[in-house]
């Protein structure tokens, strides 16, 4: 394990008003890593990783403060980002910014650009990790936030309801510490979260509850501290594994802490004291104390001084990545809390960390803002950026107008220098039409016009668009975090897209509108609803009237337009803008509020990351067409290959963790970073070669070639998956009403198919008075259920718990299945007749019989290095006359088999639920082995379950035993003469023990039971079948009796 310092960086803010009369700043900055602080005559020179003047950006601050702790949660480590500085410093801006990190051009805040490099991370390793392996549901992250206020040295619970006012003591969380030194909050509420939209309405409603207050220095300053705990976990399974419940799991937790300004009584409050703020600087002294203990190397850290340390204890002293951002002010009247914050700053550079050491290395990305500019348009906000789709790699575009309005996207034409700037003057006029509008239409929309694969700014395969439209669009549409788009816009061949995007994908825009499209088989249109703006020029040969005519003809919903170039002009460029606000306006009512209407889903992630600003949006790139240009030029060929190139990388799986690694193609360096804008070629697990995958193209989307001789053995991969995550679905694009229908369709198909059933599950003989157990729907004979599942508690056929009710098992049989079994039941015959008898000696053997149910096993929990294992026995029911409190006399637990003493003996039930219990405390699994003693009067010998330990909460199987009859046989009958019977039950399974003519017999079959106890032959084809779990054992008799 690595060590370093904390990593301390230094931000000076720019001058404000109230800063008061201009003179010499009281910090500046010298260099990158130096600065000069004064008060008064001293001045005083400091070094800091990082020192960021009052022209920095906050992008340049978020690089280099917040992007590394993203990549080390992404990989499982612990990280966290506190911000110290007095009041009015610039904390809260720099880790949120100015409007909340709300504006996602204007790049504000360290929270929101954090979690939306988040967000995109993770959509990137699930999209891929699914597409290197071929199939969903085998890695998968669920990001879950709490928020916590420390005010007056009380942890306040910001996200579970209204903080009283006066923040009473009474309402505030109790501290507790786990096993391996974390402290939270006990009772803190976790919020689940999916996008970055999400969480900035999570630390809004936080942000209400929180305490702040107008001092001298700042109208709403922090009168609390703060700290926002975003837990990452990923959970996934092995490819190889065969048990569908089980799945490994990592979780990683990034705390960012915005401590509340340390204050100046005199300047803050007049002079007067204030409670809220002795609380603050109170428990900023102490973390001042903790700091100057670990960099001292002391043996006794304060960390109990203060509720603000304890929070904190795991990120100074643990093995988090942690970095400090100290802000300072350059006003002269706060010479003193400047210099005061620095030699703060300066001792925390002393405390050593211990997060775990990289084993790859990551490669940041650069600023592209650097050499652009912001648009001084507000509304229009005219800027670029990357879309990180699932299937088919990032995707360059530029955009227009706010994220949070109703989409319109636009896919250009396949000439060969087509992009999206064919349309920047079609945009401009659409979002000056709309700001004009009146009554209740959207008086502007977000317009997105995208580079296609392959063209423009966008690697990738120039056919995608051709090939998939419907996938490609879709998965555009969904980065944006979006379920619909309000307009899809295409010209030339991207009308051809947008059309064959209407067919394949109908619910995913509201109107379509192209101009000069290209289309085959016409009478394919009548399928779309939308209403469709079509424009076509008279005189345009590569785009025949004739065939829009066509068009017009066929849609259910035209609005189409003829013009003649040579007489009326550029007609498209002047009026395909106002008839497309016409044709929005005019269909409104009918999807403004349709699947959000074209807006942000805020339960779909935007994956979308800053292209570049206004110079990148206005600037030809290469060859591009001017806008309105080169619609009806002729594509390359479509035989043109992609040479690989030096932004060429390869995405494997690394199959410890189903995360995906980015290896260069031609200098083999490794990244876990996606790098912006890259040719990247998934390699499917047991793909080809490294020579083969480098040379060969793609055959879907970024889907490399898999070698199919060399693919090792692995799970099927396309079998059904439980979902990782509660409440993950991975298809979430219906309507209430929809998945209702397709529910309701499932369900009569479902009982269809199980009214056709006319066989048991378990023995394969026909359904004699057949049961159909809810949990797992499988269909039981009278004669199975009979000698399972009514003292088993489990499925026989598939091992799953089942439902009881009144000490029967919950059954839902149809009428369907019923009356196909009564009109079996009445055409008679040899197999109807044999299970009907076989049922009626099995419910009068029941009847007679006395029987006991035994419930064994253990349950686990972790206790520090240790797990406690508490071991059980109790007698779970009775048949006949047997009293079931007076059935057993003891039970011994042995932990040690080779010797003869047991370690601990249980006279009486300890526990109401467990029965007889022996709990114990190791760092592994062990075996212990059970004895049971029963009454003499059951006149029976002792059963030994020799068990071992299992590391689940609980594991917990059954044995049945059928008892003598009568118990205390008459002169002459043979005794049971054996002294114990041995049951092997590693690994944990249910048994069927049978005393009977002197001797007893186990079972672990339920087939091989009933042989026994009604003397009928079992074929071996009416063996159990498979199970979900896997035993080692035989599924026949596994006791062995001991004269």
């Amino acid at each position: 394990m690595a060590t370093r310092p904390l990593q301390v960086a230094v931000r000076i803010r720019p001058p404000q008003p109230h800063d008061g009369k201009a003179g010499a700043p009281a910090a500046e900055a010298l260099d990158g890593l130096t600065l000069q602080a004064k008060e008064g005559s001293d001045s005083k020179q400091f070094a800091f990783d990082k020192v960021f003047g009052p022209e920095a950006t906050q992008h340049e601050v978020y690089s280099f403060c917040a992007l590394p702790l993203v990549d080390a949660v992404i990989n499982g480590t612990n990280a966290c980002i506190f911000a110290f500085g007095c009041t009015g410093a610039g904390k809260t801006h720099s880790m949120l910014g100015p409007e909340g990190g709300r504006k996602q051009a204007k790049q504000d805040g360290i929270l929101p650009r954090a979690a939306a490099e988040l967000f995109r991370r993770i959509a990137r390793l699930e999209a891929e990790a699914k597409a290197a392996i071929g199939s969903g549901g085998f890695s998968a992250y669920e990001v879950r936030v709490s928020f916590l206020e420390v005010f007056c040295e009380n942890a306040f619970d910001l996200l579970s309801g209204p903080v009283s006012a006066s923040r009473d003591a009474s309402g505030s969380c109790q501290l507790r510490e786990t096993t391996d030194g974390r402290v939270y909050a006990d009772g803190a509420k976790e919020e689940k979260i999916r996008s970055c939209e999400q969480l900035l309405d999570v630390v809004a409603q936080g942000a209400k509850a929180r305490a702040t207050a107008a001092t001298g220095v700042h109208a709403h300053s922090s009168r609390s501290h703060a700290l926002l705990v975003m837990s990452v976990e990923h959970r996934w399974r092995d490819v190889a594994e065969t048990d569908p419940q089980k799945y490994r799991s990592q979780t990683a937790r990034f705390t960012l802490v915005d401590l509340a300004g340390a204050e100046s009584m005199e300047r803050s409050h007049g002079g007067s004291v204030d409670a809220a703020g002795v609380g603050t600087n109170m428990g900023l002294l102490v973390l001042g104390r903790v700091i100057r203990a670990l960099a001292e190397g002391s043996e006794r850290v304060p960390y109990r001084d203060s509720t603000l340390t304890r929070l904190m204890q795991s990120s100074l002293g643990g093995k988090a990545e942690t970095q400090m951002l100290a802000c300072v002010s350059p006003a002269e009247i706060e010479a003193a809390l400047t210099m005061q914050t620095l030699k703060y700053a300066t001792s925390a550079r002393s405390v050593i960390l211990k997060p775990e050491a990289a084993t790859v290395t990551t490669e940041l990305e650069t600023d592209p803002m650097l050499a652009d500019v912001e648009d001084d348009d507000i509304s229009l906000n005219r800027r670029c950026i990357w879309i990180e789709t699932a299937d088919f790699g990032d995707v360059f575009a530029r955009c227009v107008g706010d994220p949070t309005d109703p989409l319109i996207l636009y896919v250009h034409g396949s000439g060969p220098c087509n992009s999206s700037n064919f349309w920047s003057k079609l945009v401009i006029d659409v979002a000056t039409l709309a700001s004009a509008g009146t009554g209740e239409y959207p008086r502007s929309y977000f317009h997105v016009a995208i580079d296609c694969p392959g063209y423009g700014r966008s690697p990738g395969d120039r056919q995608s668009i051709r090939s998939y439209p419907g996938s490609l669009i879709s998965n555009i549409v969904r980065a944006l975090g979006r379920k619909t788009v309000a307009c899809l816009v295409g010209s030339s061949q991207g009308a051809c897209a947008a059309l064959n995007c209407a067919l394949e994908c109908p619910k995913l825009m509201h109107t379509v509108a192209v101009c000069h499209p290209v289309g085959h088989a016409p009478h394919r249109y009548g399928a779309i609803s939308q209403p469709t703006l079509l424009i076509f020029d008279t005189e345009d040969d590569g785009h025949p009237v004739s065939v829009g005519r066509q068009m017009r003809r066929h849609l259910p919903n035209p609005r189409y337009f003829e013009f003649t170039r040579s007489k009326d002009g550029d007609w498209e460029c002047h009026h395909m803008g106002e008839e497309m606000i016409s044709m929005l306006q005019e269909s409104y009512q009918s999807w403004k509020n349709k699947r959000l209407g074209g807006r942000r889903d805020k339960d779909l992630p935007d994956l979308t990351r800053v292209a570049g600003g206004f110079n990148s949006w206005n600037s030809i790139h290469g060859v591009e067409f001017e806008p309105w240009g080169g619609y009806d030029a002729e594509d390359e060929s479509a035989e043109d290959k992609t040479d690989i190139s030096e932004n060429s990388w390869r995405a494997r799986l690394d199959p410890s963790t189903n995360t995906i690694v980015y290896e260069n193609l031609l200098s083999g360096r490794i990244s876990r970073v996606r790098p912006p804008g890259a040719q990247v070629v998934v390699e499917r697990l047991g793909g080809s070669s490294e020579k083969k995958a480098a040379t060969e193209a793609p055959c879907t989307p970024l889907e490399a070639q898999a070698d199919k001789e060399d693919t090792p053995a692995r799970a099927d991969v396309g079998r059904a998956l439980l979902p990782l995550f509660e409440g993950a679905d991975e298809n979430d694009d219906e309507d209430d009403e929809e998945r209702q229908a397709r529910e309701e369709k499932e369900a009569a198909a479902m009982l269809e198919m199980e009214a056709s059933q006319s066989h048991c599950d378990l023995c394969r003989k026909l359904l004699v008075q057949p049961i159909r157990l809810q949990a797992c729907r499988c269909a039981l004979c009278g004669c199975c259920a009979e000698i399972t599942v009514r003292y088993m508690r489990e499925c026989p056929a598939c091992g799953l718990p089942v439902d009881v009710k009144g000490g029967k098992p919950v059954s839902d049989v149809s009428a369907g299945l019923l009356a196909k079994v009564e009109a079996l039941t009445s055409t008679g015959g040899p197999e109807i007749e044999e299970q009907q008898q076989l049922l009626q000696q099995l419910t009068d053997l029941r009847q007679s019989a006395q029987r006991i149910v035994l419930q064994y096993g253990n349950t686990s929990s972790g206790r520090g290095s240790k797990r406690s294992y508490t071991t059980f026995l109790k007698v779970a029911s009775v048949d006949g006359s047997c009293p079931k409190e007076g059935c057993v006399a003891k039970v011994d637990f042995n932990i040690n088999p080779g010797y003869s003493k047991p370690t601990s003996t249980a006279k009486e039930p300890s526990d109401k639920s467990l029965g007889f219990t022996f709990e114990y405390a190791m760092a592994r699994a062990y075996p212990c082995h059970m004895t049971v003693h029963f009454k003499s009067d059951l006149g029976l010998p002792k059963l030994v379950i020799e068990h071992y330990v299992r590391d689940e909460a609980k594991t917990s199987r059954r044995v049945l035993l059928q008892l003598p009859h009568p118990r205390l046989p008459p002169a002459g009958a043979p005794r049971i003469t054996e002294k114990e019977v041995v049951f092997d039950a590693d690994p944990p399974q249910n048994a069927w023990l049978c005393f009977q003519a002197g001797r007893s017999v186990l079972n672990t079959s339920p087939q091989n039971f009933l042989g026994t106890v009604t003397g009928v032959a079992v074929p071996e084809s009416a063996a159990v079948r498979s199970r979900s779990r896997t035993s080692s054992k035989a599924s026949g008799g596994s006791g062995r009796g001991k004269g």
